[in-house]
């Protein structure tokens, strides 16, 4: 039987369903003729040697000599180490003239522009954990527990071994504190009902009405003004907080 998630992940290499079964049903029997392949990966009769020549172009399979003919599967260590060289090929190309042109767009973009909204926990997270690895001085936290995930945690550990400063304002769980406890940051304990945010270097900003690593939504800020006045709302709290 060939596995439809199979099916399904050869697709994703520009393969049509039939070449991806093709090339499976050859990859599980070995060498076979036309009658068998066509039998195994329910492929149509008129199609099958425009399927069979694609993969060959491809390099997926090979033609082997005699009567009848036979065909056989490239080793899928060979073929498919190919195809990831040539995407990471293609895709370095694409950063290359894509990412100045963005860089430059968002540099010149109006400050309303700055803000975005984030929906969906895994989204939210990923956000975040970009964010961190992108910090280079300073990760300014309240009201959160900026280690929903171990790969959130991890990467605030990164952070902290880059000589990166944590602040932390908040009620966080033994967990949280252990984590703390072992990158060195500074913490003071703070009750309160406000929106929780993670600041990082003064540049940006992600704000939810809890945790937002455990939010449906959130929202993305890079406007000055408004990182500004969120960094001066931590600096107010931070120093009422240490003077009592």
């Amino acid at each position: 039987m060939i596995d439809p998630k199979l099916v399904e992940q050869l697709k994703l290499l520009n393969l049509t369903e039939y070449e991806s079964k093709t090339y499976l049903a050859l990859a599980i029997n070995g060498p076979s003729t036309v009658k068998g392949i066509r039998e195994l990966a329910g492929i149509p009769y008129s199609r099958e040697y425009d399927i069979l020549t694609s993969l060959e172009k491809r390099g997926f399979v090979q033609q082997q000599p005699g009567r009848p003919r036979r065909y056989k599967a490239i080793d899928p260590k060979i073929v498919l180490k190919k195809e990831l060289e040539e995407r990471e090929k293609a895709i370095d190309k694409l950063l290359k003239a894509i990412a100045p042109l963005y860089d430059r767009t968002m540099r010149y973009s109006p400050p309303e522009e700055a803000m975005w909204v984030i929906r969906g926990v895994e989204n939210i997270q990923k956000k975040i954990i970009e964010m961190i690895n992108s910090a280079r001085k300073e990760i300014l936290i309240i009201g959160v527990h900026p280690i929903s995930t171990p790969a959130i945690g991890g990467e605030l550990k990164k952070a902290a071994k880059r000589g990166v400063k944590v602040k932390a304002l908040g009620m966080f769980d033994d967990y949280c504190k252990a984590i703390f406890d072992e990158i060195g940051a500074d913490v003071h304990d703070y009750k309160h009902d406000h929106s929780r945010f993670i600041l990082l270097d003064n540049k940006e900003l992600i704000l939810a009405s809890q945790d937002p690593g455990s939010s449906f939504f959130a929202l993305y800020n890079k406007n000055p003004s408004c990182i500004k006045l969120y960094q001066s709302y931590f600096k107010h709290i931070w120093n009422d907080v240490k003077e009592k």
